[in-house]
C-alpha cells in the first residue's frame, strides 16, 4: 500500500512538472532589437518558409509612456499561403486609431492595402514590393524612430539569431 501511494505521488509530481514546463515554453517574451534589425529579423522569418510564422515589432513615438502588449503599436510580418506579408492588426487601441492614417501612409509609399479579416480579427495586409523597407519606414517616418532606436519584438515558430 505505502509502496502504491509512493508511486502515486512520484506521478502527481511528474506531471506537475511537465505541465509546469509546457506552460513555461508557451510564454512568449519581448525581444530587443534595434529599428535597422528589422531586415535580418524578416530574412530570418522568410527563410523559414513555413506558413503561420510570424515576427510582431512594437513601435512607439519617442517620449511616450509604456503600454502593455495590448495597447502597444505593432506591425507585424508575417507567411501566408507562402506569401510573405506585412499586417497592421487591428487589436491593440492604437493600431485601431491609426488605421486610416496608415493605410493612406501606405499607399503613399506606393503599396496596395488589402483589409483583411481571420477568425473574427480585421488586419490590413501589404505583400507586393519592398515591405521591409515599408515597414522601417512606419517605424522611422511615421512614428519617427532612428533607425539605431531600440524596438522589442516577439516571433512565433522561429527562432531569432542575431
Amino acid at each position: 500500500m505505502k509502496l502504491k501511494i509512493i508511486f502515486v505521488i512520484i506521478a502527481v509530481v511528474v506531471a506537475l512538472v511537465a505541465i509546469f514546463l509546457f506552460l513555461r515554453s508557451r510564454v512568449v517574451e519581448d525581444i530587443p532589437i534595434r529599428v535597422n534589425q528589422i531586415s535580418a529579423v524578416v530574412a530570418q522569418l522568410k527563410a523559414t518558409g513555413r506558413d503561420e510564422v510570424l515576427c510582431r515589432v512594437f513601435v512607439s513615438a519617442p517620449g511616450s509612456p509604456p503600454q502593455d502588449d495590448g495597447q502597444r503599436v505593432n506591425l507585424q510580418f508575417s507567411i501566408d499561403k507562402g506569401r510573405l506579408g506585412l499586417d497592421w492588426v487591428l487589436l491593440s487601441d492604437q493600431n485601431i486609431a491609426d488605421e486610416a492614417k496608415i493605410a493612406q501612409f501606405i499607399k503613399e509609399q506606393g503599396f496596395a492595402v488589402n483589409k483583411l479579416d481571420e477568425n473574427g480579427v480585421n488586419y490590413l495586409r501589404v505583400e507586393d514590393g519592398d515591405i521591409v523597407d515599408l515597414g522601417i519606414k512606419i517605424a522611422t517616418k511615421f512614428y519617427r524612430l532612428n533607425e539605431s532606436d531600440q524596438i522589442d519584438m516577439i516571433v512565433d515558430s522561429f527562432d531569432w539569431k542575431t
